[in-house]
């Protein structure tokens, strides 16, 4: 979904910053759009590490001068009963998805958008009603959603505009690794009645 996103945004005349931890698919997506005649850059970086992220600022600053909206699509979980879940499992999905987008976030403001305005858009997951094999990402991505509505709130006199968007279920790459039909899904989520009666 990033790659696409980025595509079309840079289809559409916009400069692109690309924040990834691995260098190899940020690279691939920007000589994709290199390859259609627009302008991207490519840049490593783990979002979990603040110190890392201010590096970063300053790296779009130096090639870009500004940026005018902020596309918060790095995440990442994996397909488990909350039974069998761990503290180290939860801690790294929650810093990862809420804490990493918080800190980006925040960056970005700090650097180009308290001054200049802009926008800033969440892509997150359907968690309203929980989400059964994936408790950690269902409490980050409710957390997001929390934050996002309070930023916007906050940031509204900086002329900072905030939303989430949530696309629900899209075949990516990432689909591999989860159930793919609603039996596979219902097995996940009845997995312990069994051993429960």
């Amino acid at each position: 979904m990033g790659r696409a996103t980025a595509i079309e945004m840079a289809r559409c005349g916009a400069r692109l910053a690309l924040l990834g931890r691995r260098a190899e698919p940020i690279e691939d997506c920007a000589n994709t759009i290199r390859g259609f005649g627009g302008e991207a850059i490519a840049i490593t970086c783990d979002i979990r590490d603040a110190d890392r992220i201010e590096d970063v600022m300053r790296e779009i600053k130096s090639a870009c001068g500004r940026l005018d909206i902020l596309v918060n699509n790095a995440g990442g979980q994996f397909v488990t009963p909350a039974r069998d879940l761990n503290n180290k499992g939860f801690e790294s999905v929650i810093r990862n998805n809420l804490i990493g987008s918080w800190q980006v976030t925040k960056a970005v403001a700090n650097h180009f958008m308290f001054a200049n305005g802009g926008a800033i858009v969440f892509v997150t997951a359907c968690v309203r009603s929980g989400l059964s094999g994936f408790v950690h990402t269902a409490a980050a991505r409710g957390g997001v959603l929390a934050m996002m509505k309070t930023l916007a709130f906050e940031w509204a006199e900086f002329g900072i505009r905030l939303n989430c968007v949530a696309p629900g279920t899209i075949k990516t790459e990432a689909m591999g690794h989860y159930p793919t039909t609603p039996e596979q899904w219902l097995k996940l989520c009845l997995l312990y009645t069994s051993d429960a009666a």
